[in-house]
């Protein structure tokens, strides 16, 4: 029509075009001119009829057209060929040009028809009804109809170029008519009013009527194919007389697939769809369902017999069904439904091969668009009483791949006994697998071999039997089509429902798909989940246990891996868990496998026994296929290696090797990509992937290296059967790299799928430590990625650190060496790169991440093993030598990680820890906080103390003097750096407000004090050393008040300890380990203890004298005085001489301490203080020396190999320099005590002194002292004593002395003459212990060998004793004390002793001194004794009898002892005592008792004459020795008793004399003279005694001569006679009285008797003493007798 619209006025154009027409009709006019004249006249009229429409402008060729088409439509009925084909190639032309108008075109199809029913020119008539509709839309309605029956006529005649032709004109004008509703945009819609109201009348616009025509046609068009399809009579297609149902089908698919937007927006139509072509389909469909006879179609010629269904049919409806399924699922909800589950049943295995196919690639149609998918599931699925189609369609594709593996085997067993007479298509065997090599793909199950025949590209249907719309017969399908299908379908199937989950667009989307809301979408992906996995897995796990190639098998790990991760992302977690076990699975044999994952319950149970059934028999393939025929077919086994120990192998699989095929391999792969692209989503499943991981990386070899990451280990090739291909070798490194990305890739995970992750590596990491307790090698696998994990995560450390080192400090607690190793490496290696990593806030200055990362390090302390620690410590070292400055909150805890260690740690492990420390003194003390100083203190002394290594202790202790030293340069900083948390330093009871600064400096003294008490000697000494030295250097930094903390919490409390530590110590030897010598005196612990109570006491003592100002201002000096006094007398009495001797040194220091410089604000106070000082001092030293000198024996056990231990008293005796020492503090404690002196003091320091002296002196002392008699020096010890009592002897003789000290004078005495006693005898042991109460034998010594005692040499002692005593008397001698204590009474009984010994004395100087003392003492005191007599009367008798035992010793000396000059000398002594006699006491004998005299007359009357008894006289030579002696005494006493002038005599009257020895009223001359009476009688009795004796010894010895020494005494006594006759006749008569002369005349006879001695001597004596008395033979003439005769008788 455009053409009559726009075209009319084109001029030039029309113009030609009817200028041709008319030459048409023309040569049709000449064509009919002869055989029909009425076309010709026809002709001519349309010519006219042209001509005047060309020259009209009104009437156009439009209205002519109807006129000018009669000739031509006559012209078709002519029958004649050359005509026709004109006619209508002119009528082509007019239609073409567009001027056929709904009339013309009625004509034009009213002449088609009669050829058609002619069979006339069907081709051109053909191309006439195609060109008639599609040129324009002038054709509808019934002209419409009338062509398309037309067409559909044709298609059934004999000649198959016409039915062909027809059939195409048909598709093609089906088409047309359902394109013509497109053409307004108003029309379909406005369609169905125009139906309702179609009366309307002509004049409405072309359009509207048009869209009316045009929708109304193609209603009644598909109507009328589906009546006939049904084998019904059409109501609009009026005269089909026959029609095929596939042609029908056909029409109907393409209709349906070309126009689904007519019958979506169209009501009528989609009733017509849904009642009429359902119903239809459905009813088709019966036969497929039943298997019965279909009907024939309505031309009879295809017959379907009864045993299956029709295929060109069935394959058809399919064809359409997947359309009505595709394209209007929105509209046919219900009726999909059906036509689903139709389709699924077409899967079941009693259907023919070839319906299955069919279903299969319906179903991968519909698979591949998500959308229909997602309609399923939500129409179907997520409906409660529908049938779950997605559900169904998948769980028969599971059946279905499992059901074509079984059967092919099945096939291939049962051929393998019947290859002629088989059926079907055998499946190929293994031997055309194993013709084929490598390159096949495909499936393999029990040897019997499916290859992949179709493939198709991803989400790409591709039908192949849907398409053979030729065929009348099934085609013959090969058996793994099917399979091969399936396996398409499984995977486009995954694709879409990610499609759906994930939402992505479809490549080519519908315009009639249902919208999914954002609430539905996730039920809707829920459910689709929820529906497909089981279905899925059980298809996937068969498929991939039977993929012979890896594209198969990667394709369908990667859907599996795809499916896991959209489970995942949907929080599905069971399938999410069945999915990824399958693929781990799937990475090892079988068996092993089912061992592996036997704890792991598959999460469904219905699933595993209709998937592990079938397919844990498909995979036993791998293990013992064989085929009867066909060889035995192995997938090639790329590795070999050792199970995994694991709680749930059985012991078989333990034994037997496990072998890896390359398809496990890929699995892993798989795994790894799978976590390595959707870890995020792993969470709880990570424990399947790792432990899969595990089991793969152990059985390839792998081990752990440094970082966490794996190295392929060659390994020992023990078996044969272990090993690896080289290929996988070059494989591993790959896989090692892909596990390390995995782990890698965890940075990107977010915090909860960290979590995870983390979680399952530890949870791996306790299966592992589980198994390595029953001692297996344990797998290294989850603590070396534990700790790679770690390290790439160090941005987010904080987030998983807790967890991640909570579990390795378990690991590091394990048994097993190997998983210790492992932990410790991994948490010191985190550690360290946590503390060097570049952290967002610098860790410098973050406390939190630095206390959390190093708390870990901290916890490894807390292991016991030595393994362990040594790791840590190593770390703490690294950490030290690499990132010690950034430690600014974390030293603390360094600190305590050094300080950790503990005697039971080796020696190696306290040697690292001991570096540790030694750096971060030297390096980091300056960088620490203050807080760490006092941890830093006790650390080092901790050291100090360990026993390990004594070289530490000793360095440690060096340690603490750096730190010390570091304190002093830092003092300004120290001091000006308050802590606020206080609590860290200890706390000093008794100090108010220390401060801080010297809290460290008291942390540092206290731990060294501690140390000062250490069990090894060499400690003690050195911290010892250590603390003194360091008080010393810096002790002036302490504030006053802290001294007194020092004082009494660290130097006492240490004085105490050592006090204690060593009275407890043992004495038994010291084994001396190795070669190494100990000296004896160190060989004993005790010895040991004794070498450190010397060095603290005597550094203690050394501070308290540089500091003795300092603590004296203190307000407790004298309490700290009396203290350490108290500490230095517990030593000082200490059983060993070192420690003793030591403490008197320390002693004597203080005590010689200048303290002049006191304070002078109140000498008063001071004054008082001191004095209480000083008289503690004098009590200590007192008892130290009472207690030191009492000789106490100590019990001891001693015990002998094996002998009973017996007990013996082992006596300690003070060695001579100690008790030297102590004496010679003395003068330095009396020169301030001196004034207080009391005469009870002094007795104490007598007893002291005294008890010194008697100490016994050993055998190691012997150099102290000089032993040898002849040598006369004093020892030190002597020296000392006599001084202090020379000392104490001036202070009481000065003039201006104290009257207290005075009164000590006596008392000296006393005490000198007791030592004095110690000249002749020396003080013996017996003594001492009589003295201490232990009545022990004196013998002890002697027998016990471990103390020898030397006798010591006492008598320069004693002399000088005696020597200072008369120089003291003679000063003294007239002092009242001293005269009234009777100290010459007391020096005289003193020198008896050695008088009487004389010659006994071990020294003769002895006696000399002592009679030379005696004689000097005498000339003094005698003159007092005469002066106050009273005060003497009990010192005569003594005198007496000490001159007596002295003149006539008991001892007898020879010539052959000593030597005629020394006997000269001694009588010559002798004489001069007998000279003081005469001079100074027989003159006073008036003034003296009578008594006394009477003594001393005796005395001299025994000189003269020697004899008085021969017991000890042994030789004669000694008398003569004597005579001068006897001479001088016996004129002595003639002097006395004959001589003496009588006016001398009573010169002495006046002094008074003791009454008692005076006879009453007698005067005392009288006294005298009975005196000189008594001597001469007395004498005269001596002679007759010597004379008669003489004569009877001489008479009984006959011949034989007396000893000389006999005959010299009677020579004597005669002599005597003789002069005693002369002095008798010489003196007054008033002295010699009648006994006297009756006397002298009585010997008479006796010298007669004398007269026949032989001797020549005797003889001359005898003559002088007989010649005497001549003067006797006549009584001599007295001047008065009565005088004589008085005198007698008085």
């Amino acid at each position: 029509m455009s053409f009559v619209g726009g075209g009319v006025g084109g001029g030039t154009d029309v113009h030609k075009f009817v200028e041709a027409l008319q030459a048409d009709f023309k040569t049709l006019s000449l064509e009919t001119k002869k055989k029909y004249p009425q076309i010709k006249e026809a002709c001519e009229e349309a010519i006219a009829k042209l001509c005047t429409a060309g020259s009209s402008q009104q009437n156009s060729v439009y209205y002519t057209v109807n006129q000018i088409l009669y000739p031509l439509v006559q012209g078709c009925e002519t029958k004649d060929l050359k005509i026709i084909k004109f006619c209508l190639g002119m009528m082509q032309r007019l239609i073409t040009q567009q001027v056929v108008d709904q009339k013309g075109a009625l004509y034009i199809t009213n002449a088609l028809w009669t050829l058609m029913e002619h069979n006339i020119e069907e081709v051109k008539v053909l191309q006439t009804v195609t060109l008639l509709l599609t040129t324009n839309l002038v054709v509808h309605g019934d002209t419409l109809a009338k062509a398309l029956v037309l067409c559909f006529r044709l298609h059934y005649t004999k000649n198959p170029t016409i039915v062909n032709t027809a059939g195409a004109t048909i598709r093609q004008l089906v088409s047309l008519v359902f394109e013509r509703v497109y053409l307004e945009k108003d029309s379909v819609p406005s369609l169905q009013q125009q139906q309702s109201g179609a009366t309307s009348p002509d004049g409405d616009s072309n359009s509207t009527q048009d869209g009316q025509t045009f929708a109304t046609d193609a209603f009644h068009l598909f109507q009328d194919l589906v009546q006939l399809v049904n084998a019904e009579q059409p109501y609009w297609l009026v005269g089909i007389t026959e029609m095929t149902r596939t042609f029908g089908l056909e029409l109907l698919e393409a209709v349906l697939s070309n126009f689904s937007a007519v019958f979506h927006e169209n009501q009528e139509f989609r009733l017509l769809l849904k009642e009429r072509v359902c119903a239809l389909v459905i009813k088709l469909f019966s036969p497929n369902v039943k298997h019965r006879q279909l009907p024939p179609p309505s031309n009879g010629t295809a017959t379907v017999t009864t045993d299956k269904p029709y295929f060109p049919i069935s394959m058809r409806l399919l064809r359409l069904v997947a359309i009505l399924i595709q394209k209007y699922h929105t509209i046919l909800v219900t009726e999909c439904e059906i036509f689903l589950s139709l389709i699924i049943k077409f899967l079941d295995p009693d259907k023919p091969h070839w319906q299955r196919a069919l279903a299969l690639e319906v179903i991968h149609k519909l698979v591949t668009r998500s959308t229909l998918i997602a309609f399923f599931c939500k129409s179907y699925d997520l409906k409660n009483h529908a049938t779950h189609i997605v559900h169904d369609m998948i769980a028969a594709m599971g059946s279905y791949v499992r059901y074509s593996l079984i059967n092919a085997s099945a096939v291939l067993s049962n051929g393998g006994q019947q290859l002629a007479g088989a059926a079907g298509q055998q499946p190929s065997t293994l031997t055309a697998l194993a013709s084929g090599g490598n390159n096949q793909c495909g499936f393999m199950f029990r040897g019997a071999y499916l290859p992949l025949v179709a493939t198709f590209a991803p989400g790409v249907s591709k039908a192949v039997y849907l398409e053979m719309l030729d065929k009348l017969d099934a085609p013959n399908i090969p058996d793994s089509y099917g399979i091969s299908l399936a396996y398409a379908i499984l995977l486009d199937m995954t694709r879409s429902i990610g499609g759906v989950i994930q939402r992505t667009p479809e490549l080519h989307p519908t315009h009639n798909t249902a919208i999914i809301s954002e609430e539905e979408h996730k039920p809707l992906c829920l459910q689709l989940v929820n529906s497909s996995w089981s279905g899925l897995l059980s298809a996937f796990i068969p498929l991939v246990e039977t993929s012979i190639d890896e594209g198969t098998t990667e394709n369908i790990l990667k859907a599996m891996q795809n499916y896991a991760a959209l489970c995942g992302m949907l929080d599905q977690l069971q399938p999410r868990d069945a999915f990824i076990m399958a693929i781990c699975r799937a990475s090892f044999p079988p068996h092993y496998a089912m061992s592996i994952f036997a704890n792991n319950v598959q999460p469904d149970a219905d699933l595993r026994c209709h998937t592990r059934s079938g397919s844990q028999d498909l995979s036993s393939q791998f293990i013992n296929s064989c085929n009867a025929d066909g060889g035995d077919f192995r997938p090639q086994i790329v590795a070999v290696g050792t199970p995994l120990p694991s709680a749930s192998l059985p012991h078989s699989v333990m034994q037997a090797p496990v072998m890896l095929t390359n398809k496990n391999l890929q699995c892993m792969r798989a795994i790894l990509l799978l976590a390595h692209n959707n870890g995020s989503i792993l969470g709880t499943s990570w424990h399947i992937v790792l432990q899969t991981l595990q089991h793969l990386v152990w059985i390839l070899g792998l081990k752990p290296s440094t970082g966490g990451s794996l190295q392929a280990m060659p390994k020992p090739a023990v078996e044969a059967n272990v090993g690896i291909q080289t290929a996988v070798m070059a494989d591993l490194p790959v896989l090692s790299q892909m596990i390390g990305q995995l782990f890698e890739s965890s940075q990107y995970l977010d915090d909860v799928a960290l979590h995870h992750l983390i979680d399952a590596l530890c949870k791996l990491s306790h299966e592992a430590m589980e198994l390595a307790y029953a001692n297996r090698e344990p797998s290294l696998f989850a603590v070396a990625k534990l700790m790679e994990t770690g390290l790439v995560n160090m941005p987010r450390i904080e987030v998983l650190w807790r967890p991640l080192t909570n579990h390795l400090l378990e690991v590091c607690q394990h048994r097993h060496i190997r998983m210790r190793e492992w932990g410790v490496e991994a948490i010191t290696y985190l550690v360290k790169s946590a503390l060097q990593f570049k952290h967002k806030q610098p860790l410098k200055e973050n406390l939190e991440l630095q206390t959390m990362l190093l708390n870990p390090l901290s916890e490894l302390s807390t292991v016991m093993h030595a393994d362990v620690r040594q790791r840590q410590l190593d770390c703490v070292l690294q950490i030290l030598n690499t990132a010690g400055e950034i430690l600014s909150f974390g030293w603390p805890a360094i600190i305590e990680i050094i300080g950790a260690v503990n005697d039971h740690h080796g020696e190696p492990l306290i040697r690292t820890a001991f570096q540790c420390l030694q750096l971060v003194i030297t390096d980091f003390l300056t960088v620490m906080p203050w807080r760490c100083l006092p941890l830093c203190i006790s650390t080092a002394a901790k050291f100090g103390s360990q026993t390990q290594e004594l070289n530490i202790s000793l360095t440690a202790i060096g340690l603490m003097w750096n730190i010390s030293d570091f304190f002093n340069q830092n003092q300004d900083k120290l001091m000006s750096t308050q802590l606020e948390d206080v609590s860290i330093l200890p706390d000093f009871p008794g100090t108010v407000k220390m401060p801080q600064f010297d809290k460290l400096w008291m942390c540092l003294y206290a731990k060294l004090g501690e140390l000062c008490v250490d069990l090894r000697p060499a400690v003690r000494k050195s911290a010892g050393q250590t603390l003194f030295s360091t008080i010393a250097a810096h002790g002036s930094l302490l504030n006053p008040p802290t001294w007194q903390a020092l004082v009494w919490q660290v130097l006492f409390p240490l004085l105490d300890n050592v006090r204690a530590l060593s009275s407890s110590a043992s004495n038994e030897k010291v084994d001396a380990s190795g070669n190494i010598l100990i000296h004896h005196s160190r060989n004993t612990a005790q010895k040991q203890w004794a070498e450190t109570q010397v060095l603290t006491l005597s550094g203690v003592c050394r501070v308290f004298n540089t500091k003795r100002e300092l603590l004296q201002m203190l307000g407790d000096f004298e309490r700290a005085w009396s203290l350490i006094l108290e500490f230095i007398q517990n030593a000082a009495l200490s059983k060993n001489g070192e420690v003793s001797l030591a403490a008197l040194k320390s002693l004597q220091e203080i005590m010689y301490h200048n303290s002049t410089e006191r304070a002078l604000k109140d000498p008063q106070t001071a004054q008082q203080q001191d004095d209480e000082i000083w008289t503690i001092a004098w009590n200590i030293w007192l008892s130290i020396g009472m207690e030191s000198t009492k000789m106490s024996a100590t019990s001891r056990q001693l015990s002998g190999n094996g002998s009973a231990t017996d007990s013996q008293e082992d006596f300690y005796i003070p060695s001579q320099a100690f008790l030297t020492a102590l004496i010679q503090i003395f003068p330095a404690i009396f020169q301030h005590i001196q004034v207080r002196f009391s005469a009870s003091d002094f007795d104490k320091f007598c007893t002291v002194l005294t008890n010194a002296v008697c100490i016994p002196v050993q055998t190691d002392a012997v150099p102290y002292i000089m032993s040898t008699v002849s040598d006369t020096l004093l020892t030190p010890l002597h020296d000392g004593i006599l001084e202090c009592m020379e000392l104490i002897q001036k202070e009481a003789i000065r003039s201006d002395s104290n009257p207290s000290i005075r009164q000590l004078i006596p008392a000296i005495f006393r005490q000198l003459l007791i030592f004095s006693k110690f000249a002749c005898a020396p003080p013996t042991f017996q003594q001492s212990v009589e003295h201490n109460k232990y009545g022990k034998p004196s013998g002890h010594y002697t027998n016990n060998a471990s103390i020898e005692v030397v006798s010591m040499n006492y008598i320069p002692f004693g002399e000088k004793s005696i020597s200072i005593c008369v120089k003291l008397y003679q000063s003294t001698a007239t002092e009242e004390s001293v005269v009234q204590e009777q100290i010459l009474h007391d020096i005289v009984k003193a020198l008896r002793t050695p008088l009487a010994m004389k010659y006994k004395c071990l020294s003769s100087s002895t006696w000399k001194l002592a009679i030379s003392s005696l004689i000097s003492v005498l000339h003094t005191g005698l003159k007092v004794a005469r002066a106050k007599s009273q005060h003497f009367v009990s010192l005569w008798d003594d005198l007496a009898d000490t001159l007596d035992k002295f003149l006539f010793p008991v001892s007898v000396c020879t010539i052959e002892d000593r030597g005629l000059e020394e006997i000269v000398l001694d009588e010559t002594i002798d004489c001069q005592v007998i000279e003081l006699l005469r001079d100074e006491v027989l003159p006073h004998a008036h003034e003296m008792p009578h008594q006394f005299i009477m003594q001393i007359v005796v005395l001299l009357n025994k000189g003269s004459i020697h004899s008085a008894s021969d017991s000890n006289i042994c030789y004669e030579s000694d008398w003569k020795l004597r005579e001068i002696f006897a001479k001088t005494c016996f004129e002595t006493l003639l002097q006395f008793s004959l001589l003496e002038d009588q006016a001398t005599a009573s010169a002495c009257n006046n002094n008074r004399l003791n009454a008692n020895l005076l006879t009453a009223g007698a005067g005392g001359n009288v006294n005298k003279d009975f005196a000189g009476r008594l001597a001469v009688t007395a004498l005269l009795h001596r002679f007759q005694e010597v004379l008669k004796r003489f004569n009877d010894d001489e008479r009984q010895s006959g011949k034989c001569p007396l000893p000389r020494f006999r005959l010299s005494e009677i020579s004597f006594v005669l002599k005597a006679i003789a002069t005693l006759v002369v002095s008798m006749k010489k003196a007054p008569a008033s002295k010699v009285n009648k006994p006297a002369w009756d006397l002298l005349i009585g010997l008479y006879p006796y010298l007669v008797d004398c007269t026949t001695t032989t001797s020549p001597e005797v003889s001359r004596s005898l003559r002088e003493a007989l010649l005497q008395y001549t003067d006797l033979l006549q009584a001599p003439r007295t001047s008065n007798d009565n005088t004589i005769q008085s005198n007698g008788q008085q």
